[in-house]
This record gives structure tokens, C-alpha cells and sequence, in this order.
């Protein structure tokens, strides 16, 4: 072999060798960043009650607020650029609210929970791109889920409770959330009910639904995403929420439903009298909207459990059993 033979293979031989050096840098880096992605740390509060009237144990996945904001070419341009700065809102630590959200299923699936109960502002705006993603997601689930939808579930653009949001955008929920504003899951000794307070009151027809609910005796679990004031002489969920989120104009609690907190109409009184008032069936209420974990009594008996927000990685398994012996 000539001089010039031998050098043309050195300069052949370094080229591979150079090309394998990057394929590897890209295969390990390509290996890192997707366990990255993978590795998604989660805040899961893990709650035990022991209920009167059970004689089965149920455990409960509870999520709110993850605020998924995932956009393509069906959205406008204005639509594209709010969710891109909203989802910088809406991340933490670099990770973004649906990645959370993928995580938290993952989760409930591992961890075989019951029932997943979604409490509001699962996404941010009604976009197609966002409301597909959550239907794929669950669409991998092996147990029930119900979807309520919160203050942001429905909204686009500059449309936020408005004639056209609730004609046109709420519908596009339907696949993941059904076309009524509550669910039932009644089992041989409980009861969840789901109901959507979205715009801070409960519908006639969820209501209607809540009182029959009731009538059974069973034990009973409230699910909202806006949660209730206790009727109690403790204030400091109420302070904490006006602290948080600032008071209104009349010194209430913007972010929570009650005397001191939103205005309810007739039928959003009624419930939440029928939740606080003594000896109430609901030993339970569960909720999200404020972003920070809360758990105090609502009565001497109910207890409500607010979950922090599921963007920066909260959630709740809580686990229901029967009375200790």
C-alpha cells in the first residue's frame, strides 16, 4: 500500500469513527432528554378516610387546574399568540401544564385508583389541539373519569362567558366532559357527585339531580372546581383566599362560593345549605380553582379538600374505607 493509499484510509477511517462519535453524542442525548421528559416529579397528597356507612374501600384520583395550552393552524394567530404567553404562565420548572397532566394519568393508572375525577381548568381555552390531547389521555384509562369543567375549560380568545362561549366553545368539551353540568357514580355504599360551578353557581338541573342524590342515605362525595366557605367561625381558607387572589369590591372572597365569598343565586344556596348544614350525607367535598392545598371542615362533619394546582404538579389520592374497628 502507497503512501497516499495509507493516508486516504486513516482520513477514510477518522470520518467513521467521527460519524459514530456523533451518532452516539445523539443517541445519549436523545436517551437523556426523554427521560427528562419522562421524569415529571409529582406532588401527590395522600388523604385516608374512614366513613361511616362504608363497607367497601374506593381510592379517588382528584386533579384540577393543570391549564393545557396546546394550540395548531385551527387557531387564529390572536388565539396562538395569548396561549403561548399563557402557557408561560402556566408551566413550572420548565414544564409545561400538559406534561403534568400525561404524568398525573400515568399515575392514576399505576397507582389503580377507582375513579379519576378532572375538577376544572384541565385546559386553558377550548382549543382543538388541547381538548384532543386530554381524549387521547383518557382514552388510555382502564377506570371511570369525570370531567367538570371550570372558569377556563370553555373559554377562546377574547370569548370568556360569553353567548358564544358557552354555544360554541363548552360544546367542543363534550367528548371529554358529556353535555350535562353534573355525573353520578353510585356504587353499593357511596355516592360522587360531580357538579360544574364553573361561573361560581350550580344549574337547576344539577340541583335536581343533587336532591335525589341525596334522598338515597348513602354516603356522598361532592366534586366542584370553585370550592365552598366553611360554615364555620374558622375564616382562614376565606382569608387565605382573599389574600391570594385578592378581595372584591366588597371585601368577599372572589374564588370560593358562600356569604362572605360569590354571590349564589336561589338554587346555589340551596346547595351549599344542603352541604353545611348538620348531619349533611356529603362527609365530602372536593375542589380546586384557588392553586393552593387546603383541608378544613365545612361543618363538624364535612370535610373539604382543595387541591393545590396540577400545572406545577399537585394532585390528590384520597382513600375511603370503612369505619376503623
Amino acid at each position: 500500500m502507497t503512501l497516499i493509499d495509507r493516508r486516504k484510509l486513516t482520513s477514510i477511517l477518522m470520518m467513521v469513527f467521527a460519524v459514530l462519535c456523533i451518532a452516539a453524542v445523539f443517541y445519549i442525548g436523545m436517551r437523556y432528554f426523554k427521560n427528562r421528559r419522562m421524569n415529571v416529579p409529582l406532588n401527590v397528597s395522600q388523604e385516608t378516610l374512614h366513613v361511616g356507612g362504608l363497607t367497601n374501600t374506593y381510592t379517588l384520583y382528584f386533579l384540577a387546574d393543570s391549564h393545557i395550552t396546546l394550540t395548531d393552524e385551527r387557531d387564529t394567530d390572536a388565539v396562538r399568540n395569548k396561549e403561548a404567553m399563557r402557557n408561560g404562565n402556566f408551566s413550572f420548572n420548565g414544564i409545561s401544564g400538559y406534561r403534568f397532566f400525561d404524568a398525573m394519568i400515568a399515575d392514576a393508572k399505576k397507582e389503580e385508583a377507582d375513579m379519576v375525577i378532572l375538577g376544572g381548568d384541565i385546559i386553558d381555552s377550548a382549543m382543538l389541539a388541547s381538548v384532543e390531547h386530554v381524549e387521547n389521555q383518557l382514552k388510555t384509562l382502564d377506570m371511570p373519569c369525570y370531567y367538570l369543567t371550570g372558569n377556563h375549560d370553555f373559554e377562546y380568545g377574547d370569548e370568556y362567558f360569553s353567548e358564544k362561549a358557552y354555544s360554541e366553545y363548552l360544546p367542543r368539551l363534550n367528548t371529554i366532559h358529556g353535555d350535562q353540568s353534573y355525573h353520578v357514580a353510585e356504587y353499593e355504599d357511596l355516592i360522587v357527585f360531580t357538579a360544574d360551578d364553573s361561573n361560581n353557581q350550580i344549574t337547576e338541573d344539577a340541583y335536581k339531580k343533587f336532591e335525589e342524590v341525596i334522598a338515597k342515605g348513602k354516603p356522598v362525595v361532592v366534586c366542584l372546581h370553585v370550592p365552598l366557605e366553611p360554615d364555620t367561625e374558622d375564616d382562614s381558607f376565606i382569608e387565605q383566599c382573599k389574600e391570594v387572589w385578592r378581595p372584591s369590591d366588597d371585601g368577599h372572597s372572589r374564588v370560593s362560593i358562600g356569604p362572605n365569598g360569590c354571590s349564589m343565586n336561589e338554587i346555589t344556596e340551596k346547595f351549599y345549605r344542603q352541604i353545611v348544614k348538620e348531619e349533611s350525607p356529603v362527609f365530602l367535598v372536593l375542589a380546586g380553582h384557588v392553586h393552593f392545598y387546603h383541608k378544613d371542615k365545612l361543618n363538624k362533619d364535612t370535610l373539604q379538600i382543595v387541591t393545590g394546582a396540577a400545572y406545577e404538579g399537585n394532585a390528590l389520592r384520597i382513600t375511603l374505607c370503612p369505619p376503623e374497628r
